[in-house]
């Protein structure tokens, strides 16, 4: 009987250490497109599908996210060029299903931000935007089909009412047809099916779709201002610029209000001055933290005090210095993840700032030295050397995506039955994509990761299907193949000054059939100097094959542990397989062995590997000296 020294998981992947003195269960450099899941196999990642129509105009997605609205409508969102465009579903009955412009030719080249704010009089959240001018824009989501037209009115499809399709009832009552463009402006009828006192409702149709019109508030806060962030704080909004070191804070009745008495009452509007520009704004607990500069963040300071016989509120900032260049890179950096804030710095690192009594000017965390080179060598700017960085908080995992490099970096964090927090990276994995958002399109799938395309105005399903593609519903158009790469850290049996040898290694894992052509690699010693040996394991080969890879029931699977869809689950033609492979006894110090596969529809998982290693009996006479 031979024995076998076998790594029975993969541990993480990280670059920071030399890779012959790194557990040999690490992934490391050159490792891409894999993913470990938490069964600590190594697999194969899953592709993206395209949501809504192809588009070949050469302009990247500069930004996205999803409303859910007060009232349970959706509205994904992505901002390109000059067009904003949400993407609806199912609207009255009827199924559009494609991303719907909401308004084209904003005059910018700035990104757009947007905050929710709460109108009491409308009883609805209202959706305002900046994008690098000196105004605010505001948009209430309302969405509605037509039905019939007659010469003063509208009536729309479906049982709701156009005040239930968010349609304004006292605030700007105009909507526009999104077929031609055109703006009809209505008197009453909101609390019904039909629209009244429309001078002319000439060019609507039938089966056309209505959203209101987006309202523009010129020059607030003040003319002149460039608004580059916003952010809503106890239903007030907080205005930011990258060219002034002020910062704005509306009433909380009145979000284009900016006004302040002194002394100030609770909910006035607030003016505070930094040292340096604004670069991010986010919250922490019940704290609103402000980053400016490339090195500040500060914490805003509510306090409430009495004036005479009047109740108010003063409201200071306290600077906290968080070390030279560990300020927010960008705003669509930063993640807030419950009382926890995630963000990028600009040296690049990730640091997490874990509570609101972390506020105390100490430096943050840092999670992100375990694959430092790999920050190091990345590209974070764009070609005008303005941060260019996404994240976003899923199942359980931070994720960052890198437009100009079309990378993704994955952190897991895990907690397991004790309560034991870990955290462990997944090698780099090569994708197409900038913003990043959580989608539910109401399809039984749940919320799903879409990315938003880096080069054209397309949105993907992230790991979805074997391979990166192109769809058009079910059917495919085309389909790219996956490069994934699996390389193990070097192992030298703890041992790195003798000679070993071996003539069996074996390999226990998961294939689909279709993946003939898993290519396992060993290097002997560092950078395969004392030769390469090449095999290839077949998954349409009933010899190696076992029984089928069966799914866990939901009963079984804890939610708050499932993964990327399509990391847990192998997919349903996938088996078990196991061999050895019979090999050439050859001496070496280390050996480090690799899985790939670069091709479409291909799946593989690596559950334990090793090789029947012994001391040989041989000196390195070689190096002798």
């Amino acid at each position: 009987m031979k024995n076998y020294l076998l790594s029975n998981e993969t541990l993480g992947y990280v670059t920071s250490q030399e890779q012959s003195n790194t557990d040999k269960r690490f992934l490391v450099s050159g490792s891409k497109n894999v993913q470990i899941d938490y069964q600590k196999k190594v697999k194969s990642r899953s592709g993206y599908s395209r949501l809504g129509a192809a588009n070949t105009a050469l302009t990247q997605n500069r930004n996205a996210w999803t409303w859910n609205t007060s009232n349970g409508f959706k509205a994904p969102q992505r901002f390109y060029d000059d067009e904003l465009e949400v993407y609806l579903g199912t609207v009255d009955g009827q199924a559009i299903n494609a991303w719907t412009r909401v308004l084209a030719s904003w005059s910018t080249t700035e990104r757009m931000r947007c905050a929710l704010w709460w109108d009491t009089t409308e009883n609805i959240d209202l959706q305002i935007m900046v994008i690098g001018d000196a105004n605010l824009y505001e948009w209430n989501g309302a969405v509605a089909t037509v039905d019939s037209i007659e010469a003063t009115t509208i009536t729309k499809k479906g049982t709701t009412t156009f005040a239930q399709n968010r349609f304004y009832t006292t605030r700007n009552k105009t909507l526009i047809c999104v077929r031609t463009g055109t703006e009809y402006t209505y008197t009453s009828g909101e609390g019904t099916t039909t629209l009244t006192g429309i001078t002319d409702t000439t060019g609507i149709i039938a089966g056309d779709i209505l959203i209101q019109k987006i309202v523009t508030t010129s020059n607030k806060p003040v003319s002149g201002f460039t608004n580059h962030f916003i952010y809503s704080f106890e239903n007030q909004l907080v205005i930011g610029s990258e060219d002034y070191n002020e910062i704005y804070i509306s009433q909380n009745d009145d979000y284009d209000d900016f006004t302040f008495s002194s002394p100030r009452i609770a909910g006035e509007g607030a003016l505070l001055n930094l040292d340096s520009p604004n670069r991010a704004l986010s919250s922490i607990g019940s704290k609103l933290v402000i980053f400016s500069g490339k090195s500040t963040l500060y914490d805003v300071q509510y306090e409430t005090i009495t004036v005479g016989t009047v109740l108010c509120e003063s409201l200071k900032i306290k600077k906290l210095d968080v070390g030279i260049n560990q300020g927010a890179l960008c705003q669509e950096a930063v993640v807030q993840i419950g009382n926890s804030i995630a963000y990028l710095t600009n040296e690049v690192a990730l640091r997490i700032i874990e509570s609101p009594d972390n506020l105390t000017g100490i430096n943050p965390k840092t999670f992100s030295n375990p694959i430092k080179p790999d920050f190091d060598a990345e590209k974070w700017w764009d070609s005008s050397y303005k941060p260019d960085a996404f994240g976003i908080w899923y199942k359980n995992m931070l994720i960052f995506s890198l437009p100009q490099a079309s990378h993704v970096y994955i952190l897991n964090f895990v907690e397991d039955a004790d309560g034991k927090l870990f955290r462990f990276w997944n090698p780099p994995q090569v994708l197409p994509v900038g913003p990043m958002s959580i989608i539910d399109l109401d399809d039984g799938n749940g919320a799903q990761l879409y990315g938003h395309s880096n080069s054209v105005p397309e949105t993907y399903l992230l790991f979805d299907g074997a391979s990166d593609g192109v769809y058009s519903g079910m059917e495919v158009e085309d389909k790219l193949p996956i490069e994934a790469i699996a390389i193990f850290a070097y192992d030298n049996m703890k041992n790195r000054a003798v000679l070993k040898k071996f003539d069996e290694y074996y390999v226990e894992g998961e294939i689909t059939p279709s993946t003939t052509e898993l290519e396992m690699e060993l290097d002997y010693d560092y950078g395969g100097v004392g030769g390469k040996v090449k095999r290839n394991i077949d998954g349409s080969d009933y010899t190696i094959l076992e029984g089928a890879i069966g799914y866990n029931s939901l009963a079984q699977q804890s939610l708050a542990t499932n993964p990327l869809g399509g990391l847990l689950y192998a997919p349903s033609d996938s088996r078990k397989f196991r061999v050895i492979f019979e090999l050439a006894s050859e001496d070496f110090f280390e050996r480090q062995v690799k899985f790939s596969t670069n091709d479409v529809d291909k799946y593989w998982a690596i559950i334990s590997h090793g090789a029947n290693d012994k001391l040989s009996p041989r000196r390195p006479n070689n190096i002798m000296k």
